[in-house]
């Protein structure tokens, strides 16, 4: 634990206000998913907000320095994550009453334009439901509307293993 305190201290004390911020969104993180308040560390890192409506999940995720590419936007694989994990929310929440779940198998994603607010919303929606394959739409827009990227995703559904923490 000591070498863990020193290396905090001489990050802290050479951090910049942004990197600051940055460390105690990671302390958040942690701590909202030691309270089980975040189902994952990386939804939690990511800041996910995730809401069902009909047959959809719609996660929001605000854009942080944490997200940015080195332009200074959402980095791609950001994108792409947040796509992920909406497509398999939804998934997820709909065969866990059955005691199954699913993972991702392949994803297609087409980036069409660049972000420019502080704010993305990825909507997700069955496109096909097998009992072994799913196929899954997504659409990643900014809160005026614009379009940013869609994904598609297929899924193979499975037996989860017990988890453990």
């Amino acid at each position: 634990m000591n070498k863990l305190q020193n290396l905090f201290e001489k990050v802290a004390e050479q951090s910049s206000e942004q990197e600051l911020s940055l460390i105690n969104d990671f302390l958040n993180a942690i701590q909202q998913k030691q309270q089980n308040q975040a189902p994952t560390y990386l939804n939690a890192v990511f800041q996910m907000d995730t809401q069902y409506e009909q047959d959809q999940c719609i996660v929001t995720m605000p854009i942080t320095p944490i997200t940015h590419n080195s332009f200074n936007m959402p980095h791609g694989g950001i994108i792409a994550t947040l796509s992920d994990n909406a497509m398999g929310f939804l998934i997820n929440k709909d065969l866990h009453p059955e005691g199954k779940g699913a993972v991702t198998t392949n994803m297609t994603i087409h980036y069409v334009k660049s972000s420019t607010e502080k704010t993305l919303i990825a909507t997700a929606k069955y496109l096909h439901k097998g009992r072994q394959t799913i196929v899954m739409e997504c659409t990643v827009t900014q809160p005026d509307g614009r379009k940013i990227a869609y994904a598609t995703g297929s899924f193979f559904v499975i037996n989860p293993p017990t988890s453990s923490k």
